[in-house]
């Protein structure tokens, strides 16, 4: 099994895991958009997190995922495996399916291996894909839609399941208004991008903290505000503070958690411009060597350079171009011939 040891998650990242960890939310989630007949065999009292993951390391830059339990009323199998996956790249993902159905497979390998499937059947995986980007993705979530097949003949060999599909940003707040975790996940995915984000800062700060509790409360609004902080610029320093002054103290450690990763993202801007200034006076330094030493083999061979010449030299920029042309210089047999190779390497 590959098990999840990350202390530290992107923002993206971070507030999914925060808001579908809690299997109370996760369950009002589920009990809102999985089909009735479905819902009606799960035994919601016996849901379970699972301490399992099913992501390689290059898998985990772009993607995080969840599994629970549940068991599934009297039926033979001990349980049915909720799967969650989340997509939090800037893009959608066309070949979700194909990773979605590696996860089952490993998932049921690993039952297999542990001796958890009885009467030689193995049970129920229901794949779940949460997106929250912004990037509009109508998911194929049949996976026989991935599959070009020439002709029908060849659907009998291809796996055939569908997952289901979830779009944060348009989903019906009116479905999860009774869990106010979700109603404001939905609503923050929603705003991004619109003013009216500006006032539902507050909104969030309050129906957080009457709702569930300081500490709670305090938990998750540091997660939304990091996410944020990372994914608006809707928002400027004045409206947390404004939100987070409704709290005791005004928020403080929330308020000094953002300002130490403001800070550190300051950080990283000016070591990246200095890097990129870097690289820039280096990139300079080399063509003003090059321009020089083939003025100076140009005076060896030729003698004086008229100015129009060396201007014409100094004015390129490629310092490939600048060694082509300090090569020509022992081939040419004089200034004109030169003259005519700097021009066409100037077109």
């Amino acid at each position: 099994m590959l098990t999840m040891v990350r202390k530290e998650y992107a923002p993206h990242e971070g507030l999914f895991l925060k808001v579908f960890k809690d299997k109370e939310n996760t369950r009002h989630f589920l009990q809102q958009h999985l089909p009735h007949d479905l819902l009606e065999h799960a035994d919601w009292d016996s849901m379970y997190l699972e301490n399992a993951s099913y992501l390689d390391e290059e898998m985990r830059k772009h993607f995080s995922d969840l599994v629970f339990s549940l068991r599934m009323g009297e039926e033979e199998f001990s349980a049915a495996k909720v799967y969650l996956l989340f997509e939090h790249k800037s893009s959608p993902e066309s070949l979700v399916g194909l990773q979605v159905l590696r996860y089952m497979a490993l998932q049921w390998k690993e039952m297999y291996d542990q001796g958890q499937i009885a009467g030689g059947r193995l049970p129920p995986i229901i794949p779940i894909v949460i997106y929250q980007g912004r990037a509009s993705w109508k998911a194929r979530a049949s996976f026989q839609d991935l599959v070009e097949m020439p002709s029908d003949s060849f659907k009998a060999f291809v796996p055939d399941f569908s997952f289901a599909f979830f779009n944060i940003g348009e989903l019906d707040e009116r479905r999860i208004q009774q869990n106010v975790v979700l109603k404001f996940y939905v609503a923050i995915i929603k705003s991004l991008d619109k003013p009216e984000l500006k006032e539902l800062l507050p909104q969030l700060t309050r129906g957080l903290y009457e709702s569930l509790g300081h500490r709670t409360a305090t938990e998750y609004l540091e997660i939304f505000f990091r996410y944020l902080t990372k994914s608006t610029e809707i928002l400027d320093r004045n409206d947390y503070e404004r939100a987070l002054a409704m709290l005791p103290e005004g928020g403080r450690d929330i308020m000094n958690t953002l300002a130490d990763q403001w800070m550190k993202e300051g950080y990283e801007r000016a070591e990246q411009e200095f890097m990129q200034e870097r690289v820039k006076l280096i990139s300079e330094s080399e063509q003003r060597g090059e321009q020089n030493m083939l003025i100076e083999a140009l005076q060896e061979k030729f003698g004086p350079v008229h100015p129009v010449l060396v201007n014409k030299v100094r004015s390129i920029q490629s310092t490939e171009t600048l060694k082509g042309l300090f090569r020509q210089v022992f081939k040419l047999d004089g200034l004109e011939a030169f003259t005519r190779e700097v021009d066409k390497a100037l077109k």
